[in-house]
Order: C-alpha cells, then structure tokens, then sequence
C-alpha cells in the first residue's frame, strides 16, 4: 500500500492496543465489583456477629467493648466501600472512554478500506480501458474476496 493508505497498518496497530486497554479496565472493574461485594459481605458477617454476641452476652462491659470495636470495623469498612465506588466509577468511565476510541478507529480503518478498495478499482478500470490489464476483474474479484475475509476476521 502507498500514499494515504499506508496508515492502514497504523490503525490496525491502535486498534489492539485500544482493544487490550479496554480488557484491562475491564479485569479492574471485574476486580473492584469482587471487592466491593467481599466488602459488604463482611459487613453484614460483623452486623450478624454483633447480633449473636448481644443475644448470648452475661457481661456489659465486654459487650460494650466488642459492639465499639464492630462498629469502628463497620465504619472503616464503610469508608472502603466509599472508595472503591468512586473506583468503580472511574473505570467505568474509563471503559466507556476506551470503547468510545475503538469505535473511532473501527470506522477509520473501515473507511480506508472502503477508501483504498475504490482506489484500487479505479486503477483497474484505467489500466483495463488502456488494455493493459486482460484479467483485471478476475484479480478485482479475487482482492475482494481476501478483503472481505480480513474484515471478518476482525
């Protein structure tokens, strides 16, 4: 390929590494959704705790202790929560961000496929009404066929 659609290749080459940074965010979102929901997990196990404790409790002092230490663990566990929502919504944004420019660059490389097919079709029917090309439509056809089948394998 020469001239503009030498850039084919180009995109190509962005379009994995845009397409391998959208996994990786979205190993990370899988990652944060796993410790968010181990998160609230352990807050329900520590409302449950506080409640067994408080029902089978003979002393208020060590029961006074233990809900003061529970609540201090729910607290933080809270703030954990906190953190990683804000964690999560920035991944999503950033997925989005990521999907938004692999879109933009499946349609520049369909563009300059459609681009360079046309390109080659005008070279063949100039060197077909010059009669230097005998069997250009029957190497057209086949250009065609590998074409489509590089676009399907995408």
């Amino acid at each position: 390929m020469t001239g503009r659609f030498r850039g084919a290749d180009s995109i190509g080459k962005l379009l994995k590494i845009a397409r391998a940074e959208a996994e990786t965010v979205r190993l990370d979102l899988a990652d944060v959704d796993r410790a968010r929901a181990s998160t609230e997990a352990e807050i329900e196990n520590i409302t449950a705790a506080v409640a067994r404790e408080e029902a089978g409790a003979t002393d208020a002092a060590a029961f006074a202790a233990f809900a003061e230490a529970m609540r201090e663990r729910r607290f933080n566990l809270n703030k954990t929560l906190n953190a990683l929502d804000g964690a999560g919504e920035a991944a999503r944004e950033k997925l989005t961000a990521a999907l938004a420019e692999i879109a933009k660059l499946e349609r520049l490389a369909d563009i300059n496929a459609r681009d360079a097919l046309a390109a080659r079709r005008r070279r063949e029917a100039r060197l077909e009404a010059d009669g230097a090309a005998p069997h250009a439509a029957a190497k057209r056809a086949l250009a065609d066929r590998a074409g489509a089948q590089k676009t399907i394998a995408r």
